[in-house]
């Protein structure tokens, strides 16, 4: 479901938890999250994170989510421990781990004697180094930031909804690299959430197009309080949340909820 410790100079907290409607239906979760804080040779401790959101349309979603976040996570190991640094992160390289993603669910699919399309997902990375972090996503769902300077949730991008209403882009597609949003954030970032679309009414101000403030504030208070290792109570109030009534009235979807901060970061302050 999630994890919650503090290593790597960051605290984390992340959680996948079914929506109502899947839940009445007799199916499962179709979201995954995949958390590490990598130590370098240099010395440099990387928070990595990924979310996806596996297609309610496909037969494997949920597995397509897992394998996607998991096999992220490698690539990027991979990418940082044979000497390249967050700084050298580019669109180009991340349509590789896209497009190796997808080749490696064409193979899940072949096994399962079915179709790429039936492993359907979005996918959002983030990897975050001392002074810089790269930020990728094919899909919806969103990523908030807050650095040490302004001190104030924003958004990366907003969620990428489709050509119609109720729709969005999967790393499935042929043309899934089309789609792929990326940014490098040349700055030290102390606090991040990853989530998928089933939080996007709770955690954004649609009207104004921004990250609710009080949202994110309320959620990293506990989280930034936390001494040493973060306990299981801190998981299963997560998990508790995200699966709560006042979250469940305004969605029946599928809630994955990734949250970072840095053990020297931004001081505990009062959620609201």
């Amino acid at each position: 479901m999630g994890l919650g410790m503090s290593r790597g100079g960051w605290r984390t907290v992340a959680a996948s938890v079914i929506g109502t409607s899947h839940e009445k239906a007799g199916g499962k979760c179709q979201d995954a999250n995949a958390c590490e804080v990598f130590s370098l040779p240099t010395g440099e401790e990387v928070l990595v994170a990924a979310v996806a959101d596996g297609a309610g349309s496909a037969s494997f979603g949920g597995e397509g989510a897992a394998r996607a976040c998991g096999a992220l996570l490698e690539l990027i190991r991979h990418y940082l421990h044979s000497g390249n640094a967050v700084e050298h992160i580019s669109k180009d390289s991340s349509a590789g781990w896209i497009a190796f993603i997808q080749n490696l669910l064409e193979e899940e699919a072949k096994a399962a004697s079915c179709e790429r399309r039936d492993f359907a997902c979005t996918i959002l990375g983030l990897i975050v180094g001392e002074s810089c972090a790269a930020c990728l996503q094919v899909g919806d769902g969103v990523m908030v930031l807050a650095d040490s300077e302004e001190r104030a949730y924003g958004h990366v991008f907003w969620p990428d909804r489709g050509e119609y209403a109720n729709t969005t882009h999967f790393i499935t597609e042929d043309d899934a690299l089309l789609h792929l949003q990326f940014a490098s954030v040349k700055r030290r970032i102390e606090e991040a959430a990853l989530l998928t679309d089933g939080l996007q009414s709770v955690a954004l101000n649609y009207q104004q197009q921004t990250a609710h403030e009080p949202f994110f504030k309320g959620l990293f208070a506990p989280l930034r309080a936390a001494a040493g290792d973060c306990s299981p109570e801190l998981l299963a109030s997560l998990a508790a949340f995200l699966g709560s009534a006042r979250v469940n009235e305004k969605t029946d979807d599928d809630k994955t909820l990734v949250l970072a901060s840095r053990a020297d970061g931004i001081p505990a302050q009062n959620g609201v």
